[in-house]
């Protein structure tokens, strides 16, 4: 057991099934255009993908970072957790990586299907696209002391108050386009910057009703200095959202252990789980 690594323990018992994304990429053709948008600078925009469809975050006019979070459309109590998705699919995102929601819910809502960025070399060890957390005017007040710097903790909270989410809600998120690598030795990450080029994007197929919130990250390409209020160095990030015709395939449930939970681990509950 010691000589396998537990992210690759783990891809062994929820196997991937490549056949099925090749064939929802290989329907390209034959998407159906169902929403276009652009989100601005310093703000964010939520919108639902309907299981079964594939959105696209694209780059409109240069590299520019993008912070994007998951719910489910219609249980707003199911919500993408980083931390599984570091566990179960490593701390990067490419093809074929799982969005997983947390217990009790437990099951991929996205899955990248594609991703056009190109990393240029001398860049071993770099990223564009992880599991991460975001900023927020309190990260930026802490770091610069100047009060009322644009974050995204901010843009997502308001991409999804139409959708009556509270400040609770908003806490995890993926990030895309920030070029980073993490160092070995000391455990942190250093950024770099962005490699992405208008027209690229990455593309998630929808496992379940999504609501989707991205925002548009003040560090622009991942090296702005994010203490000037406004400048032109942060770009519009576009979204698609296009039907592929092709139904998910339905993920197993696991046992709800909760009707037996009597406050505490019973010698029968904990007999009947292990």
């Amino acid at each position: 057991m010691q000589d396998r690594e537990y992210s690759k323990l783990v891809q062994d018992l929820c196997r991937v099934d490549e056949a099925f994304y090749d064939r929802v990429r290989a329907a390209e053709p034959r998407y159906e255009p169902v929403e276009k948008l652009v989100i601005p600078p310093f703000s964010g925009r939520a919108f639902t993908v309907k299981r079964g469809q594939v959105f696209r975050v694209v780059q409109t006019e240069g590299p520019q970072a993008a912070v994007v979070a998951f719910w489910n459309a219609g249980n707003h109590k199911e919500y993408y957790n980083a931390m599984r998705g570091r566990i179960y699919e490593g701390l990067f995102i490419k093809p074929l990586t799982r969005i997983w929601s947390d217990v009790p819910y437990f099951r991929p809502m996205a899955t990248c299907i594609e991703d056009t960025v190109v990393t240029r070399p001398p860049t071993r060890g770099f990223h564009h696209h992880r599991f991460w957390t975001h900023c927020s005017p309190e990260v930026m007040e802490m770091r610069s002391g100047r009060p009322g710097l644009n974050g995204c903790h901010l843009n997502l909270l308001r991409a999804v108050e139409p959708f009556r989410l509270k400040d609770e809600r908003v806490r995890y998120n993926i990030n895309l386009f920030q070029k980073a690598r993490l160092d070995p030795d000391d455990g942190k990450f250093y950024g770099a910057r962005s490699d992405s080029k208008t027209g690229d994007y990455v593309a998630f197929y929808a496992e379940i009703d999504l609501l989707v919130a991205v925002s548009v990250c003040p560090h622009g390409d991942n090296t702005r200095d994010w203490s000037v209020p406004e400048d032109d160095a942060v770009l519009s990030i576009g979204i698609e959202v296009h039907e592929t015709g092709i139904a998910p395939k339905e993920f197993p449930r696991s046992a709800d252990w909760r009707p037996g939970w009597k406050g505490r681990w019973t010698e029968d509950l904990a007999r009947r789980t292990r």
